[in-house]
């Protein structure tokens, strides 16, 4: 199979957030990620996922708690953390 190499420009925050994401979800890279999850799933449905408008507005404050936590927190281990490991880290922050 031939393959092709592609990048892009991100926000370094938005990139590292996402990172984190595919990282504790999938042990892999974002970049990793997009060219192999992502793009299995664009060819099996032969479009790209749908982004849901009407996204619950508390999921949408979560996420914005988690990606400033993640923009303060400069520790490259915060990727490979568990949940538990997580939720302590975070629960620290507010003792």
């Amino acid at each position: 199979m031939a393959t092709k190499t592609f990048s892009s420009r991100a926000d370094e925050k938005s990139l590292a957030f996402a990172d984190a994401l595919a990282r504790q979800g999938y042990g892999m890279s974002f970049g990793q990620y997009c060219g192999t999850v992502l793009l299995d799933v664009i060819e099996r449905t032969g479009k790209l996922p749908q982004l849901d408008a009407a996204c619950d507005e508390r999921k949408r404050q979560a996420a914005s708690v988690i990606k400033g936590f993640s923009a303060r927190v400069r520790h490259a281990e915060v990727g490979r953390m568990s949940d538990a490991e997580i939720r302590e880290l975070i629960a620290s922050r507010y003792e």
